[in-house]
């Protein structure tokens, strides 16, 4: 029911789930995703700008509605994307109702990653049976809760792991340049 990624820097993890939260609503009517990033701002600076680059070129019938104050884009099928951070409590604003599919963008910098997980977002799944994914780069800290997810994931055959080799849009030149740049 959850799958979890494990990709380097620049990979792609945040374009990828975002474009799968507005397939999932475009597809499927009365769908929820809930989408969570490690703080609000980040909601605010890294996913919505990925959100508005996607639906540019949306046809306006099909373009879903943002609304600020509550951080949910309405799509016109009755889907919605909820979107929160996990800093200050702001995950429990996710707590609750249905989704279909919830996503963890940068779990390893997620606060509280494993409570969040089990106390509010796999529980929204029940009825669903919506599935789960959580995807980000290694975490500083090696006691986070994502490391324990990350063994886990690959003990059960559900850790999707690149590196920055793996990624086609960096060449070696890039790769040396920032070994060089980065020590």
């Amino acid at each position: 029911k959850t799958m979890t990624w494990l990709l380097a820097r620049r990979s792609g993890k945040t374009y990828a789930l975002s474009v799968l939260a507005i397939e999932q609503c475009l597809r499927t009517p009365n769908s929820i995703v809930k989408f969570l990033s490690p703080t609000k701002t980040q909601v605010d600076t890294n996913v919505r700008p990925i959100f508005r680059k996607i639906l540019e070129d949306c046809p306006e019938d099909l373009k879903p509605n943002y609304v600020a104050r509550q951080y949910i884009y309405y799509f016109k099928n009755g889907s919605e994307i909820q979107l929160a951070g996990t800093d200050n409590g702001h995950a429990e604003k996710l707590r609750g109702g249905d989704s279909h599919i919830w996503m963890v963008d940068e779990a390893g910098s997620c606060d509280n990653l494993q409570d969040i997980i089990r106390s509010i977002l796999v529980p929204t799944t029940l009825i669903t049976k919506g599935k789960g994914i959580l995807a980000s780069t290694p975490p500083k800290d090696p006691e986070h809760d994502f490391i324990g997810i990350i063994e886990r994931a690959e003990a059960n055959g559900a850790l999707v792991k690149r590196t920055v080799f793996d990624n086609p849009r960096i060449t070696a030149e890039d790769i040396a340049e920032m070994t060089e740049e980065l020590g």
